[in-house]
């Protein structure tokens, strides 16, 4: 059974890690991509970062782990492009954003799955003695998740674990109940699972306030990691069909999502590659207003925004 651990936990920070770790270990190279900015850094590189920022306690430091999803949406929404660009951490999650990197930014980066940075993040965790939360994913596989990773490192303390109910950020009180909960348990990092974009905005409204020193945007990790998904092997991740192998899981509520949202991300990413070309060779770039872009292009963005409402209505992914 999970027990919370008590408040106000501040570890005493161990000789390999520094409190100043920006002026430290300076900031990391970004890679432009159109409306996404990725980092530049292993999967080591990012987890020392992080494990360091939590002996730093004040200031949130937003990871986000950006997906063929997210470059949709950062083309489609300000306000999304904009929390992105104000996390301090972009890895690339998917095999498409790192291929975006390489084609678009010219510079080959680390593919850095969600579900593998908990791993990191949580195995680091128990010899410094820091504490995680669990917050969100389909009912039960928070506690599910979090049992897991106990049982997987010995040690492991789990600050505390919430499942909230579909819809509860525009419940008052519902939502007061949850930062409760968290400021209470007051823990070193917390994983929050409410799926893109919810849980970009939710870390940058409610966790930044609170000062949490690391706050992960994990998508539905959870479900892969209490196995109520099953993730792709090994080949099929590392040749980019990890999207297909979700989708035969759950074929109708993902096609929109995958068959559209993917050919969206293919249609902007060729996009910004010509318009990348266009401007290194001198010539004028004109952005084209809505109105004038391909009826295609709209009546696919309509689908793909139809598939996100649907996702909102339905379970945390």
């Amino acid at each position: 059974m999970l027990q919370s651990m008590p408040s106000g936990h501040n570890p005493q920070l161990p000789h390999t890690f520094d409190t100043t770790i920006d002026p430290y270990y300076g900031l990391p190279e970004r890679i432009g991509i159109g409306p996404l900015r990725i980092d530049a850094l292993s999967a080591t590189e990012l987890t020392r970062r992080l494990i360091g920022h939590t002996f730093a306690p004040g200031k949130t430091n937003h990871v986000v782990t950006a997906n063929a999803q997210f470059y949709v949406l950062a083309e489609e929404r300000e306000d999304f492009r904009r929390c992105v660009a104000e996390a301090e951490y972009v890895c690339a999650d998917g095999i498409s954003v790192a291929l975006a990197c390489k084609w678009l930014g010219r510079k080959a980066v680390s593919r850095i799955a969600g579900v593998d940075l908990i791993s990191y993040l949580c195995e680091e965790s128990v010899s410094l003695d820091l504490t995680i939360y669990f917050l969100g994913g389909n009912p039960g596989s928070a506690a599910k998740s979090a049992a897991t990773m106990m049982k997987r490192f010995p040690g492991l303390r789990v600050a505390g674990v919430n499942c909230p109910p579909v819809g509860f950020i525009q419940n008052p009180r519902l939502l007061a109940n949850v930062l409760d909960d968290i400021r209470t348990a007051n823990p070193s990092i917390i994983f929050v699972a409410l799926g893109a974009p919810r849980q970009e905005f939710f870390i940058q409204e409610h966790i930044r306030p609170l000062g949490i020193p690391v706050a992960l945007g994990v998508g539905g990790s959870f479900e892969i990691i209490c196995g109520a998904t099953h993730r792709a092997p090994v080949w099929m991740q590392s040749s980019g069909l990890e999207w297909f192998y979700r989708w035969a899981q759950e074929p109708v509520r993902l096609a929109n999502r995958y068959l559209i949202g993917n050919t969206l991300f293919s249609y902007y990413l060729m996009r910004n590659m010509v318009r990348q070309k266009k401007q290194s060779s001198g010539q004028n770039v004109q952005i084209l207003p809505s109105s004038d872009r391909t009826l295609s292009e709209i009546r696919a963005r309509r689908l793909y925004q139809e598939a996100q409402k649907a996702d909102a209505a339905g379970p945390f992914a």
